[in-house]
């Protein structure tokens, strides 16, 4: 069977759709991350694991908006917390006992933080953390991972996904723009070590100590997990020299109640966070000490206030609906609903692993906790470049025979608290079969991953 084709026959009215948003929208879409060719599907309603498109197709969901969805879709405590809202107004114009109860909550979660600020986006979480960052050491330089992906705007759109003959050495890489618009100057402020090198990593924060603000890093970095030592060599070298080390745990909050951090016991100055928080509603945060966050504190006089060394302001920060649904979802997300989650993720895992031992297939099969990925590259993916080995059009192919079979696995899958033991039987199963339909594009486009 021609995937493509039985792609394009089963959604026809996703491709109308695409059509029709040409005309109106760059590239027929408003996140670049969710275009796919030839077109990409056009979903109408989700319920639990299940999701169900324009056309009628039913399929069990990985995917559950990029890991945001920990829940699944229209989890019943994050709707009723929504309606309870909802009767007392969408946005108020001034703080809500919400904002306060979700702070209060994701406190008791974060080791050492003591104050935390909203956003309306994880992208501005990390703006604001990093400008907090360089405010309260006086730097201006910081550091992130090859690789590493922290938001849309200029000091981070670096060496995201850099071709490999501008990328530079390998110890250390060169800062390249990920896209046009990014200043020459910001290039000169924004460093880049790779993921999972602590000798490297050590290296650079020791060479720019006296200009560095702050190093930020994915604990866990897209669905890769560190390597023993690396996280905890990286909070020495920053403690050592008095550079801030921030945690961007967007995605990476999800594995355990407190988060990468928690799970791998090192405490970052800074903690950024969004998508499970937020309970399917936009939203971003930043976490640090008392002392770290003096720069926000607004200074009291006489009953006045007196400008902040920093202001950030946003119509939408802390938005009622979103803090009383991320609300909703802490709730939920007790100790038994991360161990079932791992649990799950790990037979997802060995899945995979078998399947790809039964057809003869080398690959790489990644993740940690409710995460999971297959790379299609014979190495072992520690970090970026190990990861610009595997065959990305094999995962492409892989995604829309899926969707033919029932199955939505596109970017950072996961397993949400409620998938069961019979989606994952059942991917694993349809995985099976996808495997045989790959196989003539896996002689063709890479045949050194055929082990027999």
């Amino acid at each position: 069977m021609d995937i493509v084709g039985g792609y394009v026959r089963r959604n026809p009215g996703s491709r109308a759709a695409y059509e029709r948003a040409c005309r109106s929208l760059p590239s027929g879409c408003s996140r670049n991350v969710l275009y796919w060719p030839p077109f990409p599907i056009y979903l109408a309603a989700g319920r639990g694991s299940r999701l169900w498109d324009v056309d009628g197709n039913e399929r069990i969901d990985f995917n559950f908006n990029n890991t945001t969805l920990i829940l699944g879709h229209n989890h019943p405590a994050v709707v009723a917390a929504v309606e309870e809202q909802l009767d007392r107004g969408t946005v108020l114009g001034a703080p809500t006992e919400a904002e306060l109860e979700l702070a209060e909550e994701l406190l008791r979660r974060l080791n050492g933080s003591e104050k935390i600020r909203f956003t309306p986006s994880g992208t501005e979480a990390n703006l604001q953390a990093v400008r907090l960052a360089r405010s309260y050491t006086g730097r201006e330089k910081i550091a992130k991972c090859e690789g590493a992906y922290h938001g849309s705007w200029d000091a981070v759109d670096i060496s995201v996904a850099p071709p490999l003959d501008q990328a530079g050495p390998r110890k250390a890489p060169h800062s390249v723009r990920q896209h046009e618009g990014v200043p020459k100057g910001v290039l000169e402020n924004t460093l880049v070590f790779p993921f999972n090198d602590a000798e490297a990593a050590e290296a650079l924060v020791r060479r720019h100590r006296d200009d560095l603000a702050a190093v930020i890093v994915e604990p866990v970095q897209r669905d890769t997990p560190p390597k023993p030592g690396f996280l905890e060599s990286l909070r020495e070298v920053t403690e050592r020299y008095g550079v801030l080390l921030i945690f961007d745990e967007v995605i990476s909050f999800r594995l355990s109640p407190g988060g990468a951090q928690g799970l791998y016991g090192v405490t970052p100055e800074i903690t950024t966070m969004g998508k499970i928080i937020g309970g399917g509603f936009p939203v971003g945060a930043y976490a640090s000490t008392d002392e770290v966050m003096t720069p926000l504190t607004i200074p009291q006089a006489r009953g006045e206030h007196k400008p902040t060394r920093l202001g950030f302001s946003g119509t939408f920060n802390a938005h009622p609906v979103t803090m009383a649904a991320g609300l909703a979802v802490m709730k939920e997300l007790r100790p038994p609903a991360y161990d079932r989650m791992g649990r799950i993720g790990r037979r997802m895992r060995a899945g995979l692993r078998s399947i790809l031992e039964e057809t003869g297939v080398a690959a790489h099969v990644g993740g940690v906790g409710s995460l999971f990925h297959v790379i299609w590259t014979r190495e072992e993916v520690v970090d970026y470049r190990t990861t610009a080995t595997g065959a990305r059009v094999i995962g492409h192919y892989l995604s829309l025979d899926l969707m033919n079979r029932g199955i939505y696995l596109r970017a950072h899958p996961n397993i949400s608290a409620i998938t069961t033991d019979e989606d994952v039987d059942t991917a694993i199963d349809a995985m099976r079969q996808s495997m045989e339909e790959l196989s003539p594009i896996i002689r063709e486009q890479a045949p050194h991953l055929i082990e027999r």
